[in-house]
């Protein structure tokens, strides 16, 4: 059997819905999304020993790199200049995130970006969407998704919902951004990464004030559209702690990718891909706790402990110490 054909009857092909299926579903259950600019969004800086690096300039490694792989056709790396990060809502119903990123170093200001993602997360159900839009590989500095107006993902009609700015070619979303079932299936799934949560904290994010906070709230991340529901089935995410852990005292700690990955990045016990040197140096290197102006010692005595707690409970949650919480019922442990 062709492996493309395999794929389609593992991802249940014949049921896949449409992005505005989906879309209405998030409408619903979270909240309309607006069509935006990225443009209005708060640039994230790239700097290598602090200096900021010229827009046209991608280098090798940096400060506070992108946490997020980026290794498209194309791609020049996690240290490209010039993306951007917006919450377009922040309440008590729901908190809405969009970054639209650049992987090919572009003019400053330039409109085009390589890859936009939007989170929508309802407070009071726990509930949340994901939406990614891609420009097609192999990337270049003449190419990409226009940013300057992009349609809502959750639009309820084909139609592009508004009229666009002067001298923008208005598409309608689903020429935008990906079917439900592509995101679902894309590798690493959205959930591995985001297991403690909807949204991520890094320095790289960090430069911006664009990021919605609640660390402790209603988390079903897989709550939302029959794709994702059958792709994410077997990812079975929770949280971990231990009895008057510090490190869980400010935020969940997720058994996947923060076990496997983010734990060591954030505590000096591994480092992000595209770091240079400063980022390798105490105290950039333990950027868990945030703001921390700790000396190494103090940090020590601090998180030592309750960092070789989470460790051990990564290994084996099931292990001596170690609580189990489980994500769709606000805070229920076992």
């Amino acid at each position: 059997m062709k492996p493309v054909l395999l794929l389609l009857l593992l991802s249940g092909a014949g049921q896949a819905e449409t992005l505005f299926e989906y879309g209405r579903q998030c409408a619903e259950q979270v909240a309309e999304i607006p069509a935006f600019s990225c443009m209005a969004g708060e640039e994230i800086p790239i700097t290598v020993d602090g200096r900021p690096v010229p827009a046209t300039t991608a280098p090798a490694q940096c400060d506070r790199p992108s946490l997020l792989p980026q290794r498209d056709a194309g791609s020049q790396g996690q240290c490209v200049p010039g993306s951007r990060a917006l919450v377009l809502r922040d309440d008590k119903v729901a908190q809405i995130s969009a970054i639209c990123r650049k992987q090919v170093a572009r003019p400053a200001n330039s409109p085009l970006f390589d890859e936009i993602n939007v989170i929508s997360h309802s407070l009071k159900k726990g509930k949340t969407c994901w939406f990614t839009a891609k420009a097609k590989a192999p990337l270049s500095v003449g190419a990409g998704i226009d940013g300057r107006w992009v349609p809502s993902p959750s639009t309820l009609t084909h139609r592009a919902q508004a009229a666009s700015p002067e001298g923008v070619r208005a598409l309608p979303a689903d020429k935008v951004w990906q079917t439900p079932r592509q995101v679902a299936w894309s590798q690493p799934a959205c959930v591995n990464c985001h297991d403690s949560g909807p949204f991520m904290y890094s320095p790289y994010i960090a430069q911006t004030t664009q990021l919605p906070g609640d660390p402790f709230g209603f988390y079903e991340p897989k709550a939302i559209g029959a794709d994702f529901k059958k792709a994410w089935a077997r990812l079975n995410a929770f949280g971990i702690t231990t009895r008057g852990n510090t490190c869980t005292a400010c935020h969940r700690m997720g058994n996947m990718n923060s076990c496997q990955v983010a734990m060591d990045q954030s505590t000096g016990r591994g480092h992000q891909e595209g770091g240079d040197g400063w980022s390798k140096k105490f105290p950039q290197s333990h950027w868990m706790s945030p703001g921390n102006l700790h000396s190494k010692a103090q940090w020590d005595e601090q998180f030592s402990e309750s960092l070789k707690q989470l460790a051990a409970c990564c290994e084996n949650p099931q292990g001596a110490g170690c609580t189990r919480v489980e994500y769709g019922a606000k805070g229920a442990t076992r």
